[in-house]
């Protein structure tokens, strides 16, 4: 009886929690959903703009002319004249090298032609007494042939000697170094005191006034380029400013590491903004412009290499799979995904998902 009493109990407890159980559900399925509020977004619209027919590359600026400074003699630099940036006239002193040992060895060359001089009068002399005698008959040819060869001799050393002079002379001019031309001294690697060997390069003078911008142009693009064609120049240090410039050399030749064709555009710069090592962005014209949909850089996401933007349909987001082109001022081009028109969501979109309810605001 007791066992009896005992399942009709569990079996009443079962009983009662799934009447519990079932009220609960009932319960929970008459509660209403909660709606979500729609977001409030900006809008904009597909349209055609005008994207210029250009080719971007990427380019580095040199002076127009970029003179390496040097001694042409080995010695000890007494003084340096000038610094890094500064800029100079054509022949302004740049360093003078030490002068003590050249001054030396012009001593003895004018030494040298004093002496050559002397003797070469003192033959001059003595050639023209045997050329009277021998016109008296008193000396005989030979005689006077051998007058002539001691003074020609002389001739020749005293010529070295001035030779010699000269060169020594050029020495001691060349102690002080000048500028070769117009410019602003850049690579200085020089200190006073300093022993430089000749011919090893000391600082560079570069012409800025003018610069160029170099370019490695492919093949399949040469056809493009012609001589005198203006240039667009764009440098990150300035990105409210734009350089304008002119192709000015084209090599004949491809390189033979990369196979490409370097290309100099000739930049003025009056300012001396553009500076040799400076990286620059350069548009190369390939003709007339063409129109191309677009819509504002914000609208456009992407994700794991999938690009798309947000339209609406029946109050809701909507998103949408495009494909991107280039930047045309603050607007992307789109290749396809788009037609003109369209009504694309420009902010808030972090928050978006696709299906989510949406209030339109002002388009931008």
């Amino acid at each position: 009886m007791e066992k009896i009493k005992t399942r009709k109990m569990m079996i009443g407890i079962f009983f009662v929690i799934l009447a519990v159980a079932g009220w609960r559900m009932a319960g929970a399925e008459e509660e209403p959903e909660a709606e979500m509020q729609p977001l409030a977004v900006s809008t904009d619209s597909v349209s055609y703009i005008e994207k210029p027919s250009v080719m971007p590359l990427s380019g580095s600026v040199e002076g127009l002319t970029s003179s390496i400074i040097s001694s042409r003699f080995s010695g000890q630099v007494t003084n340096v004249c000038v610094e890094d940036g500064q800029t100079v006239s054509k022949g302004q002193p740049l360093f003078v090298m030490d002068t003590v040992e050249l001054r030396n060895a012009l001593r003895v060359a004018q030494n040298s032609v004093n002496q050559a001089r002397a003797k070469y009068a003192n033959d001059c002399d003595e050639f023209g007494r045997y050329q009277i005698l021998f016109d008296r008959g008193a000396y005989s040819r030979q005689q006077l042939e051998t007058a002539r060869t001691k003074m020609l001799a002389s001739q020749a050393d005293y010529d070295s000697a001035q030779a010699n002079l000269s060169s020594a002379e050029k020495q001691v001019a060349e102690a002080t170094v000048v500028s070769p031309v117009d410019g602003v001294i850049a690579n200085k690697n020089l200190t006073n005191g300093q022993n430089v060997s000749a011919g090893s390069q000391l600082m560079t003078v570069e012409q800025l006034e003018a610069v160029h911008v170099v370019i490695n142009v492919e093949q399949r693009d040469m056809a493009y380029l012609k001589m005198g064609d203006s240039v667009t120049v764009t440098v990150d240090a300035y990105p409210d400013k734009t350089f304008t410039g002119i192709v000015d050399v084209i090599s004949p030749v491809a390189g033979k590491e990369n196979r490409m064709f370097r290309v100099k555009v000739k930049v003025d710069n009056p300012e001396m903004l553009l500076k040799p090592g400076m990286f620059v962005q350069v548009q190369l014209n390939l003709g007339a412009p063409k129109m191309v949909l677009s819509v504002p850089q914000k609208a456009v996401l992407g994700q794991k290499g999938v690009q798309y933007v947000f339209t609406v349909e029946d109050g809701k987001a909507k998103k949408i799979r495009v494909e991107a082109g280039d930047i045309v001022g603050d607007r992307l081009e789109i290749v396809d995904g788009v037609s003109e028109g369209m009504t694309i969501l420009t902010d808030n979109l972090d928050k978006l998902k696709d299906g989510n309810p949406v209030q339109l605001g002002e388009e931008a």
